[in-house]
């Protein structure tokens, strides 16, 4: 019985133990390259980049992409540091928005493939997918979402002024 319990643990040890000690040695290798690649200082200046893109849209830019003059309530949004900086907002019970996108040429998305023009996303899903205004002389201003796992575009709200409305709404309560 003894011989039979040694040869079970010895079998667990080999085929259980060995590839989870392979698998915490390699995550720790990993952890260790991306600290190092990814020291605290650079995490920071690059969110504070990221921030100062955000809160200084390109507005003429932006008007040439979208081919008409932008919506006064997305210029409103980009004014409102607290909620344009704000990050994981609720919207309704399914949608969030993860984080809001800077209005500049860097920001301009490849999806002419994919949509049929380019996009400038304003904001992005918790699931990453862009939302965005199409662009267009004749467009309204209705904000769209694509979802990026089959490709479905959805109305995310009927105008810009009403996404905002209802973020401050949903937002408010916490």
């Amino acid at each position: 019985m003894s011989n039979t319990l040694n040869t079970v643990v010895g079998i667990s040890v080999i085929f259980v133990g060995l590839p989870l000690a392979i698998l915490w040695l390699r995550d720790c290798v990993n952890r260790a390259r991306h600290r190092r690649r990814n020291p605290p200082e650079k995490i920071a200046a690059d969110r504070i980049a990221f921030e100062e893109r955000l809160l200084r849209p390109d507005w003429d830019f932006y008007e040439r992409h979208l081919q008409r003059p932008v919506p006064s309530a997305l210029r409103e949004l980009y004014a409102d540091r607290a909620l344009v900086t704000a990050c994981g907002l609720d919207y309704t019970d399914a949608d969030r928005i993860s984080t809001f996108s800077p209005l500049d040429e860097r920001g301009l998305l490849d999806t002419k493939p994919w949509l049929g023009f380019d996009a400038v996303a304003i904001a992005t899903s918790d699931f990453g997918d862009p939302i965005y205004l199409r662009p267009g002389q004749a467009e309204d201003d209705v904000v769209y979402i694509t979802h990026h796992d089959g490709g479905d575009t959805d109305v995310f709200a009927d105008s810009v002024a009403e996404m905002i409305k209802r973020l401050r709404d949903a937002n408010l309560r916490r």
